[in-house]
């Protein structure tokens, strides 16, 4: 297994203090966004997928101060996963039997090569608000501890902590609308000093592209995923 150390030289320090890690799935038919089929085909719902990631890329470019690395599943399509990120972005293979293990995987090993702020997000919200993922690092600034995002759906769209704090996700139910909940009551009985971001929602069925089409209409971001929408909602 390659590990996070391994993509530096013994001599490589971090090149910022602070790491944005995009979570990613290579979009392969019939392996994302399944819960748009139908109405979509697997290959459109991996196309669209695609700008998803293609958009947040550009989008967090306008970031700086912030290492941007891109944590990709799954560990056999390195290649694919290159090929979505842009050259500068660190390119790191996902860890784990499930999303908490993955989650406690990158915080350990970027913490342990000398980043001391690491705000993780997902690629479910192309729209998501830049100045959010500004706002978790200017928490940490501010010596909170930890910081959570709140997805609609229960879960969370960011996680950001200043200090390797693994065993909060350890035990959480994923994949259902407790998530965010059991991760707070992880935190408070941790002793945790922590902040929760404005809520925002994740784009996995029909009803939620509609929301994300209504939302990036008409604006300059998200261009790509904007295009790939309108083509998919021409040909319902």
């Amino acid at each position: 297994m390659q590990s996070v150390k391994k993509i530096f030289k013994d001599s490589d320090k971090p090149s910022a203090t602070n790491a944005l890690v995009v979570m990613l799935r290579v979009p392969v038919a019939g392996q994302v966004k399944t819960r748009l089929v139908p109405p979509l085909t697997p290959k459109g719902a991996a196309g669209l997928y695609e700008c998803f990631i293609q958009d947040i890329f550009s989008r967090i470019s306008v970031l700086n101060g912030i290492d941007i690395i891109a944590a990709y599943t799954p560990q056999n399509l390195i290649s694919r996963a290159r090929r979505l990120a842009p050259s500068r972005v660190i390119i790191i293979p996902q860890k784990g039997k499930d999303l908490g293990e993955r989650l406690q995987n990158i915080f350990y090993q970027l913490f342990s090569i000398g980043y001391k702020k690491i705000a993780i997000i997902g690629t479910d919200s192309p729209d998501l608000p830049i100045e959010y993922i500004e706002k978790s690092f200017s928490l940490l600034n501010g010596k909170k501890e930890l910081v959570l995002g709140p997805a609609e759906d229960g879960g969370y769209y960011l996680i950001a902590m200043s200090r390797n704090c693994n065993k909060i996700l350890k035990g959480i139910p994923w994949s259902t609308n407790m998530v965010f909940e059991k991760t707070i009551k992880k935190a408070e009985k941790a002793d945790l000093t922590s902040a929760i971001l404005p809520r925002w929602y994740d784009v996995d069925d029909i009803e939620s592209l509609k929301t994300l089409r209504k939302n990036i209409k008409n604006t300059p971001y998200a261009i790509q995923t904007s295009k790939a929408i309108e083509h998919v909602f021409k040909n319902l």
